[in-house]
């Protein structure tokens, strides 16, 4: 009777607690294991993504700025705005609109019949008259854009996207870029939002010869918490915190971008780039440098903050965003050239 009942027994309370508590040491490593997994894979995503958008972001960018100047004078082949508390802007002319015959030229362009206003603040709704007979900018029959969607192309220049202008006959004279709000084969309305024109020199100067292309527009558009990239209005991609250009000219014609404060503006160690004050003959060098961060930010990351490039002023500390940067050097093929194909 007594071995019975032993054998009836069971587990005693201490017993039931003791494996109770063992496989809750077990079942909460498991989940945390888990749980550090897919934060880590999260993580992982989102820099994979940054590193994947800054990349294709880059190619786009470098691949435009080597094709500036193409068939087009080199007073409006680059333009930009500069800042150093916001995002820089970038002006390079499109290739699209354009197709090249057999002989290589650097003169193709929109002529402008009416004047350009000298000195006039930006940014500015200016109506500027055309030469019908340049406004399709290669002469082969064909415009490019159809902005009324009605399924004709009717301009050379795009609705919502940029525009150069500069002097064709005297390009020392700097150019002027901004958007285009409205095209035709006789006239256009831009936005100027950057650059400007100099005065002629009397005695010296040739008569002016206006001439405007279209060009693709680089800029962050919306705040931190957005950060949208965009060319000509179309996103490219969200969560960029900085687009930053610099600019290298040999003024002095020496072979040798030596001179920091005049020969490097938008560098932190030059001059404000302004477009008005620079002759695209001395272009030699284009660096641009792009800041991209994470959607979220990481909980198990204490570092991170703002990232200051070129001229642009240091930003805010530590947030927890992990961020990806990307900093490229182009040298234009067509820009001091008479034109190439």
């Amino acid at each position: 009777m007594k071995t019975q009942s032993r054998s009836r027994q069971g587990f005693t309370l201490i017993e039931l607690m003791l494996a109770v508590s063992l496989l809750s040491i077990v079942i909460i490593g498991v989940f945390e294991s888990l749980t550090r997994q897919h934060k880590t894979s999260i993580v992982t995503d989102n820099v994979v993504e940054v590193q994947q958008n800054v990349r294709a972001i880059s190619y786009l960018i470098e691949r435009e700025i080597r094709m500036a100047g193409f068939m087009v004078p080199n007073a409006v082949s680059i333009c930009g705005i500069d800042s150093t508390v916001g995002s820089d802007e970038l002006f390079v002319s499109e290739t699209e609109p354009i197709v090249p015959d057999a002989v290589p030229t650097g003169d193709l362009g929109a002529r402008v019949t009416s004047n350009w206003p000298i000195g006039n603040a930006w940014p500015t709704s200016i109506v500027l008259n055309l030469d019908s007979t340049t406004a399709d900018l290669d002469g082969d029959g064909f415009t490019f854009y159809d902005n009324d969607n009605n399924g004709t192309p009717e301009a050379d220049f795009r609705v919502g996207g940029g525009f150069i202008l500069g002097d064709l006959a005297n390009p020392h004279r700097g150019s002027a870029c901004g958007t285009v709000t409205a095209a035709s084969a006789t006239q256009i309305s831009i936005i100027q939002t950057g650059g400007n024109l100099t005065a002629l020199i009397a005695g010296s100067d040739a008569p002016p010869e206006i001439v405007i292309v279209p060009a693709s527009h680089y800029a962050i558009n919306g705040a931190f918490a957005t950060g949208r990239f965009e060319r000509n209005g179309d996103l490219l991609a969200q969560g960029v915190d900085d687009f930053q250009i610099s600019y290298f000219f040999d003024v002095d014609d020496d072979g040798v971008i030596d001179a920091a404060a005049a020969e490097e503006p938008g560098t932190a160690t030059g001059n404000i780039y302004d477009p008005v004050n620079w002759d695209n003959q001395d272009l030699k060098e284009i660096r641009f440098s792009l800041v991209v961060r994470t959607r979220a930010t990481d909980p198990d990351f204490t570092g991170g903050g703002f990232l200051s490039f070129e001229n642009r002023t240091a930003g805010a500390g530590p947030d927890g965003f992990r961020r990806r940067v990307i900093a490229t050097s182009v040298r234009p093929r067509n820009i001091g050239n008479s034109g190439s194909i």
